[in-house]
Protein backbone atom coordinates (compact mmCIF):
# COMPACT_ATOMS: atom_id res chain seq x y z
CA UNK A 1 0.00 0.00 0.00
CA UNK A 2 2.82 2.59 1.00
CA UNK A 3 4.62 1.61 -1.73
CA UNK A 4 1.97 1.72 -4.14
CA UNK A 5 0.64 5.53 -2.77
CA UNK A 6 4.51 6.52 -3.14
CA UNK A 7 4.68 5.65 -6.69
CA UNK A 8 1.31 7.73 -7.34
CA UNK A 9 2.84 10.25 -5.59
CA UNK A 10 6.01 10.53 -7.57
CA UNK A 11 4.05 10.36 -10.85
CA UNK A 12 2.24 12.99 -10.35
CA UNK A 13 4.96 15.01 -9.43
CA UNK A 14 5.78 15.93 -12.74
CA UNK A 15 2.09 16.91 -13.91
CA UNK A 16 1.80 19.28 -10.95
CA UNK A 17 5.20 20.94 -12.30
CA UNK A 18 4.30 21.02 -15.72
CA UNK A 19 0.75 22.69 -14.76
CA UNK A 20 2.86 25.00 -12.54
CA UNK A 21 4.57 25.69 -16.27
CA UNK A 22 1.78 26.37 -17.78
CA UNK A 23 0.28 28.78 -15.44
CA UNK A 24 3.66 30.74 -15.79
CA UNK A 25 4.13 30.84 -19.29
CA UNK A 26 0.21 32.16 -19.72
CA UNK A 27 1.26 34.96 -17.03
CA UNK A 28 4.43 35.64 -19.06
CA UNK A 29 2.11 35.57 -22.29
CA UNK A 30 -0.30 37.73 -20.61
CA UNK A 31 2.42 40.42 -19.82
CA UNK A 32 4.12 40.65 -23.21
CA UNK A 33 0.38 41.34 -24.61
CA UNK A 34 -0.18 43.87 -21.82
CA UNK A 35 3.24 45.69 -22.62
CA UNK A 36 2.63 45.60 -26.40
CA UNK A 37 -0.78 47.46 -25.64
CA UNK A 38 0.63 49.82 -23.56
CA UNK A 39 3.56 51.32 -25.74
CA UNK A 40 1.23 50.69 -28.77
CA UNK A 41 -1.14 53.53 -27.84
CA UNK A 42 2.05 55.71 -26.20
CA UNK A 43 3.22 55.00 -30.05
CA UNK A 44 -0.11 56.34 -31.36
CA UNK A 45 0.22 59.65 -28.98
CA UNK A 46 4.03 60.22 -30.28
CA UNK A 47 3.09 59.62 -33.61
CA UNK A 48 1.01 62.89 -34.42
CA UNK A 49 3.62 64.66 -31.79
CA UNK A 50 6.75 64.06 -34.16
CA UNK A 51 4.72 64.88 -37.56
CA UNK A 52 3.85 67.98 -36.49
CA UNK A 53 7.11 68.99 -35.05
CA UNK A 54 8.69 67.60 -38.47
CA UNK A 55 6.46 69.43 -40.58
CA UNK A 56 7.12 72.70 -38.89
CA UNK A 57 11.14 72.32 -38.85
CA UNK A 58 11.20 71.14 -42.62
CA UNK A 59 8.97 74.36 -43.12
CA UNK A 60 11.79 76.40 -41.36
CA UNK A 61 14.28 75.03 -43.89
CA UNK A 62 16.51 73.04 -40.84
CA UNK A 63 17.43 70.25 -43.99
CA UNK A 64 18.27 67.12 -42.21
CA UNK A 65 18.35 68.60 -38.59
CA UNK A 66 14.64 68.63 -38.78
CA UNK A 67 14.51 64.57 -37.72
CA UNK A 68 16.64 65.58 -34.58
CA UNK A 69 14.45 68.72 -33.31
CA UNK A 70 11.29 66.47 -34.00
CA UNK A 71 12.41 63.27 -32.65
CA UNK A 72 13.82 64.81 -29.18
CA UNK A 73 11.14 67.51 -28.70
CA UNK A 74 8.89 64.92 -29.58
CA UNK A 75 10.72 62.24 -27.17
CA UNK A 76 10.89 64.60 -24.06
CA UNK A 77 7.58 65.44 -23.92
CA UNK A 78 6.34 62.06 -24.39
CA UNK A 79 8.47 60.82 -21.65
CA UNK A 80 6.93 63.53 -19.79
CA UNK A 81 3.47 62.65 -20.40
CA UNK A 82 4.46 59.32 -19.83
CA UNK A 83 6.14 60.27 -16.44
CA UNK A 84 4.31 63.09 -14.61
CA UNK A 85 1.06 61.17 -14.39
CA UNK A 86 -1.29 62.98 -12.76
CA UNK A 87 0.15 66.32 -13.96
CA UNK A 88 0.13 64.82 -17.83
CA UNK A 89 -3.49 64.44 -16.96
CA UNK A 90 -4.56 67.41 -15.38
CA UNK A 91 -1.94 69.96 -17.79
CA UNK A 92 -3.28 68.23 -21.08
CA UNK A 93 -6.69 68.64 -20.45
CA UNK A 94 -6.01 72.18 -19.69
CA UNK A 95 -3.99 72.92 -22.77
CA UNK A 96 -6.65 71.28 -25.11
CA UNK A 97 -9.72 72.74 -23.66
CA UNK A 98 -7.32 76.32 -24.05
CA UNK A 99 -7.12 75.24 -27.30
CA UNK A 100 -11.00 74.23 -28.36
CA UNK A 101 -12.23 77.55 -26.26
CA UNK A 102 -9.55 80.29 -27.95
CA UNK A 103 -10.50 78.36 -31.49
CA UNK A 104 -14.54 78.75 -30.69
CA UNK A 105 -14.23 82.02 -28.80
CA UNK A 106 -11.79 83.76 -30.58
CA UNK A 107 -11.22 82.36 -34.41
CA UNK A 108 -9.17 85.73 -35.43
CA UNK A 109 -7.06 85.99 -32.82
CA UNK A 110 -6.67 81.81 -32.88
CA UNK A 111 -3.18 81.57 -33.93
CA UNK A 112 -0.43 78.75 -32.96
CA UNK A 113 1.54 81.05 -30.83
CA UNK A 114 -1.35 82.29 -29.43
CA UNK A 115 -2.69 79.07 -28.34
CA UNK A 116 0.46 77.89 -26.98
CA UNK A 117 0.99 81.20 -24.63
CA UNK A 118 -2.25 80.70 -23.53
CA UNK A 119 -2.29 77.37 -22.37
CA UNK A 120 0.91 77.73 -21.26
CA UNK A 121 0.34 80.75 -19.05
CA UNK A 122 -3.10 78.66 -17.59
CA UNK A 123 -1.00 75.47 -16.73
CA UNK A 124 2.22 77.32 -15.06
CA UNK A 125 -0.62 79.04 -12.71
CA UNK A 126 -2.28 76.11 -11.38
CA UNK A 127 0.93 74.60 -10.98
CA UNK A 128 2.05 77.51 -8.97
CA UNK A 129 -1.15 77.59 -7.16
CA UNK A 130 -2.36 73.96 -6.61
CA UNK A 131 -0.45 71.02 -4.48
CA UNK A 132 -0.35 67.63 -6.27
CA UNK A 133 0.70 64.21 -4.25
CA UNK A 134 4.03 63.12 -4.44
CA UNK A 135 4.90 66.08 -7.00
CA UNK A 136 8.53 66.10 -6.45
CA UNK A 137 9.32 62.04 -6.84
CA UNK A 138 8.15 61.92 -10.22
CA UNK A 139 11.62 62.56 -11.17
CA UNK A 140 10.23 64.57 -14.22
CA UNK A 141 13.23 66.30 -15.35
CA UNK A 142 15.51 63.47 -15.35
CA UNK A 143 12.87 61.61 -17.49
CA UNK A 144 12.54 64.97 -19.65
CA UNK A 145 16.60 64.83 -20.13
CA UNK A 146 16.31 61.07 -20.71
CA UNK A 147 13.65 61.59 -23.76
CA UNK A 148 14.92 64.37 -25.37
CA UNK A 149 18.59 62.96 -25.34
CA UNK A 150 17.58 59.35 -27.00
CA UNK A 151 15.09 61.26 -29.56
CA UNK A 152 17.77 63.37 -30.78
CA UNK A 153 20.05 60.05 -30.91
CA UNK A 154 17.49 57.90 -33.14
CA UNK A 155 16.46 61.41 -35.12
CA UNK A 156 20.61 61.81 -36.05
CA UNK A 157 20.35 58.26 -37.05
CA UNK A 158 17.57 59.31 -39.19
CA UNK A 159 19.30 62.23 -40.45
CA UNK A 160 22.36 60.60 -41.42
CA UNK A 161 20.83 57.15 -42.90
CA UNK A 162 17.84 59.09 -45.29
CA UNK A 163 20.82 61.20 -47.91
CA UNK A 164 22.31 57.30 -48.20
CA UNK A 165 19.05 56.09 -49.18
CA UNK A 166 18.09 55.82 -52.86
CA UNK A 167 14.73 57.28 -51.95
CA UNK A 168 12.90 58.91 -48.83
CA UNK A 169 12.29 56.94 -46.01
CA UNK A 170 8.56 56.89 -45.69
CA UNK A 171 6.22 58.38 -42.69
CA UNK A 172 5.66 54.97 -42.10
CA UNK A 173 9.32 53.44 -41.89
CA UNK A 174 9.90 56.54 -39.82
CA UNK A 175 7.33 56.11 -37.07
CA UNK A 176 8.04 52.75 -36.84
CA UNK A 177 12.02 52.60 -36.38
CA UNK A 178 11.52 56.03 -33.90
CA UNK A 179 9.20 53.99 -31.82
CA UNK A 180 10.38 50.98 -31.16
CA UNK A 181 14.05 52.17 -31.02
CA UNK A 182 13.25 55.00 -29.11
CA UNK A 183 11.03 53.32 -26.48
CA UNK A 184 13.49 50.66 -25.64
CA UNK A 185 16.21 53.64 -25.87
CA UNK A 186 14.75 55.46 -22.99
CA UNK A 187 13.57 52.34 -20.95
CA UNK A 188 17.21 50.84 -20.61
CA UNK A 189 18.79 54.06 -20.23
CA UNK A 190 15.64 56.26 -18.33
CA UNK A 191 17.06 55.54 -14.35
CA UNK A 192 20.92 56.41 -15.29
CA UNK A 193 19.62 59.96 -16.75
CA UNK A 194 17.25 60.26 -13.31
CA UNK A 195 20.28 59.28 -10.93
CA UNK A 196 22.78 62.47 -13.36
CA UNK A 197 19.52 65.15 -13.10
CA UNK A 198 20.23 64.55 -9.02
CA UNK A 199 23.67 65.13 -9.61
CA UNK A 200 24.07 67.95 -11.38
CA UNK A 201 21.10 69.68 -9.31
CA UNK A 202 18.20 69.47 -11.63
CA UNK A 203 15.67 68.68 -8.90
CA UNK A 204 16.84 70.45 -6.29
CA UNK A 205 14.74 72.99 -7.69
CA UNK A 206 11.58 74.15 -5.76
CA UNK A 207 8.97 71.58 -6.43
CA UNK A 208 6.22 74.60 -7.71
CA UNK A 209 8.87 75.83 -10.40
CA UNK A 210 9.73 71.95 -11.66
CA UNK A 211 5.40 71.09 -11.19
CA UNK A 212 4.74 74.64 -13.23
CA UNK A 213 7.48 74.28 -15.74
CA UNK A 214 6.10 70.20 -16.32
CA UNK A 215 2.66 71.45 -16.49
CA UNK A 216 2.98 74.81 -19.30
CA UNK A 217 5.00 72.34 -21.37
CA UNK A 218 2.46 69.48 -21.75
CA UNK A 219 -0.29 72.59 -21.98
CA UNK A 220 1.72 74.01 -24.60
CA UNK A 221 2.12 70.59 -26.00
CA UNK A 222 -1.82 69.62 -26.05
CA UNK A 223 -3.08 73.06 -27.10
CA UNK A 224 -0.78 73.62 -30.45
CA UNK A 225 -1.84 69.68 -31.31
CA UNK A 226 -5.26 70.92 -31.03
CA UNK A 227 -4.53 73.79 -33.23
CA UNK A 228 -2.39 71.77 -35.82
CA UNK A 229 -5.26 69.65 -36.06
CA UNK A 230 -8.40 72.15 -36.50
CA UNK A 231 -6.88 75.25 -37.61
CA UNK A 232 -6.48 74.02 -41.47
CA UNK A 233 -10.31 72.75 -41.60
CA UNK A 234 -11.66 75.94 -40.33
CA UNK A 235 -9.04 77.92 -42.32
CA UNK A 236 -7.40 79.85 -39.51
CA UNK A 237 -3.72 81.69 -40.04
CA UNK A 238 -2.94 81.15 -43.78
CA UNK A 239 0.57 80.94 -44.02
CA UNK A 240 3.38 79.05 -43.15
CA UNK A 241 1.76 77.24 -39.95
CA UNK A 242 -1.37 76.62 -42.12
CA UNK A 243 0.97 74.71 -44.98
CA UNK A 244 2.89 72.55 -42.08
CA UNK A 245 -0.63 71.84 -40.68
CA UNK A 246 -2.15 70.35 -44.07
CA UNK A 247 1.31 68.55 -44.73
CA UNK A 248 1.21 66.86 -41.22
CA UNK A 249 -2.90 65.74 -42.24
CA UNK A 250 -1.44 64.37 -44.87
CA UNK A 251 0.71 62.00 -43.09
CA UNK A 252 -1.36 61.41 -40.13
CA UNK A 253 -2.47 57.85 -41.16
CA UNK A 254 0.85 56.19 -42.11
CA UNK A 255 2.28 57.99 -38.85
CA UNK A 256 -0.48 56.11 -36.52
CA UNK A 257 0.25 52.92 -38.28
CA UNK A 258 3.54 53.07 -37.55
CA UNK A 259 3.85 54.03 -34.52
CA UNK A 260 1.39 51.81 -33.11
CA UNK A 261 3.06 49.13 -35.05
CA UNK A 262 6.29 49.84 -33.59
CA UNK A 263 5.08 50.93 -29.77
CA UNK A 264 4.11 47.23 -29.88
CA UNK A 265 7.37 45.94 -31.37
CA UNK A 266 8.90 47.88 -28.06
CA UNK A 267 6.65 46.18 -25.50
CA UNK A 268 6.89 43.04 -26.72
CA UNK A 269 10.94 42.93 -27.43
CA UNK A 270 10.86 44.86 -23.00
CA UNK A 271 8.99 42.56 -21.95
CA UNK A 272 10.86 39.13 -24.06
CA UNK A 273 14.46 40.92 -22.85
CA UNK A 274 13.16 40.97 -19.24
CA UNK A 275 13.22 44.93 -19.57
CA UNK A 276 12.20 46.32 -16.08
CA UNK A 277 8.89 48.23 -16.10
CA UNK A 278 9.38 52.10 -15.40
CA UNK A 279 5.99 53.09 -14.15
CA UNK A 280 7.28 52.42 -10.44
CA UNK A 281 10.53 55.42 -11.36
Amino acid sequence: MSSEGSSEFANARPYKGLSENRRTAQVRWRLVFLRAIIWGLIGIIYAPLFIGLLSLARGAELGGFSYVLAASLAGGAGAVLYGARELALISTGIGAVAGVVLLILMPGQATLTNAVVIASVLAATVGLTLSFPRRCTRHVPGKLLAGLVTGAFVGAVLAIAEPLHSASFSTFSILLFLASVNGILYVGTVRGWILLSRRIGLESRPCDLIEATTMAILAAVAAGSVWMVVAPLMGLDPGFWQLASLSMHDEIPSAFMGGLLGGAMTGLLLELFRFPWVHDV
